[in-house]
């Protein structure tokens, strides 16, 4: 485990810049390969069992998803959901120190750093044969917060890169207040509003080897294509906030109760 000496610089402030600018940051070799071959086999166990509760490609409604129950892969995973409270391994890596180290320096706070049991506390699949394309939104359509300022925490466990559905990034979208014309009716961003199209220019395609994390604002637009490859693409995702902020009673950003990440001091 990384000592505390070792976390106070794990964000330089050409990082922070960066991460404050553009909304994401990538934090290459964050796991070694040993630990994310155990990761990878526990979340394909986890995907073999399908224990409950799991999120369906037909679930969402995404282009390329399965119509109806009577579809070829109606069944397919999309999220194995409550991901840290199915395996040791999972919640260690959630609650690894130099990783929240680097995401509580992002936050520049001296509060606790709370891990959300909610939505972003999972192992993401991507099927080759049933995946979905994921269209531009931002998560805060998820969340439910006295602050739309969350920081998610992508993890791979196997190269990720445009042909199996890696994640695609608006630098500085995060920064930006959109008008409620540049969102449809279920807060995707348009891609045939006027408005919107010089900001899609600046595409960029996210890629990362195992062990690389991938940290990325609550309000940055994202999107990802489906799964071209002829395996399944394993990742895990989770989302912190500062103590400071605080899920909306009654909302299923309240759900389950967070977990306080003692993350040494940033």
């Amino acid at each position: 485990m990384a000592s505390t000496i070792m976390t106070r610089n794990i964000i330089s402030s050409e990082k922070q810049g960066f991460f404050e600018k553009q909304g994401y940051l990538i934090m290459p070799s964050m796991f070694d390969e040993d630990r994310c071959q155990r990761m990878r086999a526990i979340a394909e166990e986890e995907l073999h069992q399908k224990a409950a509760p799991l999120e369906y490609e037909l679930d969402v409604n995404y282009p390329g998803a399965p119509l109806d129950q009577r579809s070829a892969g109606a069944k397919t995973v999309r999220r194995v959901l409550q991901a840290v409270s199915r395996h040791p391994e999972i919640l260690a890596a959630a609650v690894d120190l130099a990783m929240c180290a680097a995401i509580k320096s992002l936050f520049k706070s001296e509060n606790g750093l709370m891990l959300s049991q909610n939505h972003h506390n999972c192992i993401m699949t991507k099927d080759p044969s049933f995946s979905s394309d994921t269209l531009w939104h931002q998560d805060i359509r998820y969340w439910s917060f006295l602050e739309d300022n969350l920081i998610s925490a992508w993890i791979a466990l196997e190269p990720e890169h445009g042909f199996n559905g890696a994640l695609k990034v608006l630098p500085g979208s995060h920064l930006k207040n959109f008008s409620l014309n540049s969102f449809d009716q279920d807060l995707f961003f348009r891609t045939d509003f006027k408005e919107n199209e010089k900001l899609l220019l600046g595409e960029l395609q996210v890629s990362l080897n195992p062990g690389d994390v991938l940290l990325f604002h609550s309000r940055l637009l994202h999107s990802a294509n489906r799964n071209r490859s002829d395996e399944t693409k394993l990742s895990l995702v989770f989302t912190y906030y500062d103590k400071a902020n605080a899920p909306n009673e009654g909302t299923r950003s309240d759900r389950l109760p967070p977990i306080e990440v003692h993350s040494g001091k940033a």
